[in-house]
């Protein structure tokens, strides 16, 4: 059974033509794409994270609490992200 080579795009299958360099650079350019999204989406998920903690917690020592928490937490999923980032990266190379 053989398939396509392609990705998701807004819920529809787009085909990927294979190139004379076996399509790397758009599979490559892809990856890039995922990982700056994801990487957007991280911040905007602590930032939204953030907002609540200051709408919430009535007391500064609260929100502190909360914000610290948060940007730890945030660091740590960004540092996880990046680290599968760079696997990502050296598979296809």
């Amino acid at each position: 059974m053989s398939g396509t080579r392609g990705y998701f795009e807004n819920g529809k299958w787009v085909e990927v033509q294979e190139s004379a360099t076996g399509g790397r650079e758009e599979e490559d350019a892809r990856i890039e794409d995922v990982i700056g999204e994801t990487s957007k989406s991280v911040k905007r998920a602590i930032d939204d994270v953030l907002g609540l903690g200051k709408k919430m917690f009535a007391t500064e020592e609260g929100r502190a609490h909360l914000e610290k928490k948060a940007r730890d937490a945030g660091d740590e999923l960004q540092k996880a992200i990046n680290e599968v980032a760079e696997k990502a990266r050296k598979v296809v190379k």
